[in-house]
């Protein structure tokens, strides 16, 4: 019976000792942790790559670290060091082991690499084979190879990649793809090809139908050549797609309706579009109008009302201007009221500016609300007039 126990005990003696050393053996085979891998701050602050170098070196990468790689890529980038952001990314693409999605990403910020330095070349050519990928790498491709060529003015290559349909179905896209067949419809109009520049204008409208600069450019070329009417079409019609493409199209337009001695119905028109949008230039351009019908004292008074409500520098020098072109005298009722609306201009400019960031206020601080740098805000000094009033 005792040696029937003990070999019971020697059984189990011998079972755990084989457990334990097993055990041990399995921690020691299994690679230990890499706790020197270091945050991006770190690696930024070491400025020297032996870490860097270290961390490359590792046999396998997992998402954690590679991530932290491409946001280290990424500030280096930023911080002007594109060639050692594309050292990086290049000594990572290198590698065998990483998936197909890691790759992907790696290639994408090496391109963006590339078009920082100034290698365009071949930034293009990654950029053109990650177009054949999908999900957000496809996009951001495409997105930095449109605004790559828009930088160098080669306009012919994204319209051809849209026609092959390599560009996503994004409005964004669209709305650049647009504006490029505008770039060249301009380019056509210089070189007086002018059946060139409408098929390339509704081109850009077939893509984006809300680009009003097919129709401003469409609206120029009628002007330039005594259409008139046509002209006016076209710049209504763009303001009617954008309301903000009155700022390219008020001047040629007002020049249209002079010319076809229409001031009432330039008058009226811009009325209601300072009613709908308050855009001063407009309100401006119209009272003019109604000055120039032999009316300048209701137009100063019309003047006056609006920028009780709306004051503006560009309102007020407009006034002056209508005073002084018509020959008009301001009452005492109407110098009170210039002296409310130009008080309500002066309170509401800025009188202090942060000399670190520019920021500009209307009441002093000690710390600055946009930079929080401290004793940085001094008195703001307005900048001497470019042109002088020619009266």
């Amino acid at each position: 019976m005792m040696d029937s126990a003990l070999v019971y005990l020697l059984l189990l003696a011998g079972v755990a000792i084989g457990w334990g050393f097993g055990y041990r053996f399995a921690r020691q085979s299994k690679p230990p942790e890499p706790d020197w891998i270091p945050n991006v701050e770190l690696l930024l602050a070491e400025a020297n790559d032996v870490a860097l170098e270290r961390f490359l070196n590792v046999p396998q990468l997992d998402d954690d670290a590679l991530d932290l790689l491409l946001k280290l890529g990424r500030s280096l980038r930023e911080k002007g060091e594109a060639d050692r952001a594309i050292h990086l990314h290049q000594s990572l693409f290198a590698r065998t082991d990483l998936p197909k999605h890691s790759m992907q990403a790696l290639e994408l910020e090496l391109a963006v690499d590339y078009a920082h330095a100034g290698l365009l070349d071949r930034a293009e050519r990654l950029f053109l084979e990650l177009l054949d990928s999908k999900g957000r790498v496809q996009e951001k491709a495409a997105f930095a190879l449109v605004e790559l060529y828009e930088e160098e003015g080669d306009w012919q290559q994204i319209l051809d990649l849209h026609q092959r349909k390599k560009l996503p179905s994004d409005d964004t896209i669209a709305r650049r793809v647009a504006h490029a067949a505008c770039e060249m419809a301009e380019q056509a109009r210089q070189q007086d090809d002018f059946l060139e520049l409408h098929k390339l204008c509704k081109r850009a409208l077939k893509v984006d139908p809300h680009c009003a600069r097919a129709w401003v450019v469409q609206g120029d070329l009628a002007h330039v050549q005594g259409e008139l009417r046509e002209a006016v079409r076209c710049y209504l019609r763009a303001v009617d797609v954008d309301g903000q493409a009155i700022i390219h199209t008020l001047e040629p337009m007002v020049d249209c309706f002079r010319q076809l001695q229409d001031l009432d119905g330039l008058e009226r028109y811009l009325g209601q579009h300072w009613r709908d949008t308050h855009y001063v230039p407009a309100l401006i351009a119209q009272l003019e109008c109604e000055a120039e019908q032999g009316d300048a004292s209701a137009a100063i008074s019309q003047l006056l009302q609006e920028l009780t409500t709306q004051p503006s520098n560009q309102g007020f020098f407009a006034l002056v201007e209508l005073v002084m072109r018509h020959r008009q005298q301001l009452d005492k009722s109407q110098l009170l009221v210039v002296y409310g609306i130009l008080r309500r201009i002066v309170e509401s400019e800025p009188r202090f500016v942060c000399n670190h960031c520019g920021f500009k206020a209307t009441e002093p601080h000690w710390r600055c609300p946009s930079c929080k740098s401290w004793s940085t805000l001094g008195s703001f000094v307005p900048q001497p007039p470019v042109a002088r009033l020619k009266l």
